[in-house]
């Protein structure tokens, strides 16, 4: 969606490159297109559709040796690029170190030297974890065989941990090349650009969220009155400007699928429970019994069980934000907020960062017609 936004508020921009990966029986030219046939280019194609033609893919891969470039297209990365925006990166919480590792951290390694070729080149980076935990661990430690868990330690998945050494990596290699490292919290749905409640994939809170409209989970590992981090350069997020816990999203959510669906409201219940034992208790009763029970039922009629699997993946999705839910985060953004007001007004109406004017009520009720219109079949 950035690409988006910087295509149309940036006029000036002559043209945005795309590293995009080899996919079999699909060549570049489709996944453009496919790209650019997305919902949130709607708004460009529109009102600026001479600007699409500014986006060029270039074919590349972030885990190959050289990033999988041609000489001719590194080249012209080299010479016409001055400012690179790196957010490729394996984001599932429970991939195996060894892809988190090749990905995120010698990705990004990647990146750096290609950049440093570059004249006038800023780096624009987002991992959401500590520096000072990342040095913690030794880079030639992290090696094939070794136990995962072991190794990360006190990061609660491969994810932050390979994205803390990750930053790692620009500390000690940026050299004079000008770094912005940003820290997102929970990505969520858009808020407002380019489209209301714009969201693309089921994965963390999104999946929770869809699971609970759906019936599929009713008990959580949490406290309701955590303060969840939120949505939205340096560390961004809301929960110091604009604060709402998950007591407050599950109330939204209760009042939504009240109001605009009659079929979902009967199912969609919520208990935050800090006990373990007695989250697994009633987990068991309340999720894990009737899929077993509704299985049954549909062996009985000759049909195919689905809904005991169906469980097994929204526990392991539930199970995964555990460190998170049971945690409140006051995670300060002061530097963002200062970085805000210092645009000028024309600038912070363009692109808004400030977090303290979304009413979230009104950008719950987007989100769950987002996951309904854009996500409805993966679901």
């Amino acid at each position: 969606a950035y690409v988006e936004k910087l295509a149309y508020e940036c006029r000036e921009i002559d043209k945005i490159y795309i590293l995009i990966r080899h996919k079999k029986a699909v060549n570049l030219e489709q996944r453009i297109q496919n790209y650019l046939d997305q919902p949130f280019f709607t708004r460009l194609k529109e009102e600026r559709p001479e600007v699409i033609q500014k986006i060029i893919p270039i074919l590349g891969d972030i885990t190959a040796p050289k990033l999988g470039l041609k000489a001719e297209d590194e080249q012209t990365l080299i010479d016409k690029v001055s400012v690179v925006i790196h957010s490729a990166a394996v984001v599932k919480f429970n991939q195996a170190l060894k892809d988190a590792i090749n990905a995120n951290v010698e990705g990004t390694r990647k990146v750096l030297s290609l950049a440093k070729l570059m004249k006038n080149v800023c780096v624009l980076y987002p991992p959401p974890a500590d520096l000072e935990e990342a040095k913690k661990f030794a880079m030639k430690h992290y090696i094939l065989g070794d136990d995962d868990k072991e190794l990360i330690k006190n990061h609660p998945n491969t994810y932050t941990f390979s994205k803390a050494l990750a930053e790692q990596v620009v500390a000690e290699n940026r050299g004079d090349l000008p770094t912005i490292i940003i820290r997102p919290s929970i990505v969520s749905a858009s808020e407002r650009e380019p489209v209301k409640g714009w969201v693309d994939n089921l994965t963390a809170a999104t999946g929770v969220i869809t699971s609970l409209v759906k019936g599929w989970i009713h008990v959580i590992e949490a406290s309701g009155d955590v303060v969840v981090p939120g949505l939205r350069v340096y560390h961004s997020c809301s929960s110091t400007t604009n604060p709402i816990t998950l007591k407050n999203i599950y109330t939204h959510i209760k009042e939504f699928t009240s109001q605009n669906n009659n079929n979902a409201s009967h199912h969609v219940s919520m208990f935050f429970i800090k006990n373990k034992a007695l989250v697994s208790g009633l987990t068991c009763l309340m999720q894990i019994s009737p899929a077993f029970m509704a299985d049954m039922w549909l062996r009985c009629k000759g049909k195919q069980p689905k809904y005991l699997k169906l469980q097994s993946k929204v526990l392991q999705g539930r199970n995964m934000l555990e460190f998170f839910s049971t945690r409140s985060w006051q995670i300060h953004s002061e530097g963002a907020c200062s970085l805000y007001s210092s645009l000028s007004p024309e600038d912070r109406k363009a692109f808004r960062c400030d977090t303290t004017h979304i009413e979230w009520r009104e950008y719950i009720f987007h989100y769950l017609v987002g996951i309904e219109r854009y996500l409805a079949r993966k679901s």
